[in-house]
């Protein structure tokens, strides 16, 4: 990869009950909220069972909004999904988009160091 070339993540399609759904990058108007959905599902998670962690995840709105922004689901599909269906279904979205969010950094890293050891 040259040190110009920006990344883009690439959708991952995952199969929930037997059908085909597409995991896609967060696009940038989303990003703020996909980060505070994030955040709330990662905090709900300490959660005894996937029923509860379901049931707060739904009440909250942070599984609407991470599943809805980031695959091809409809909202009627989302509110339709096994409860343990659409937990696993969260976390894979926020796994597959926190990896390229480390990748760019890295990489973000690595360009810095070198435009820094070419400016000494």
């Amino acid at each position: 990869m040259s040190q110009h070339e920006i990344l883009f993540p690439k959708p991952v399609t995952v199969l929930v009950a037997g059908r085909k759904v597409v995991v896609t990058p967060v696009r940038f108007r989303d990003f703020e909220r996909f980060g505070q959905a994030a955040a709330k599902a990662i905090a709900i998670a300490a959660a005894e069972t996937t029923v509860q962690l379901y049931a707060q995840a739904r009440e909250s709105g942070v599984l609407l909004d991470v599943l809805r922004s980031t695959t091809t689901l409809s909202r009627w599909r989302i509110r339709r999904l096994p409860a343990a269906a659409a937990v696993q279904l969260m976390y894979e979205v926020i796994r597959v988009n926190k990896d390229f969010f480390e990748q760019a950094l890295v990489s973000a890293a690595s360009v810095l160091a070198g435009a820094q050891q070419s400016s000494d």
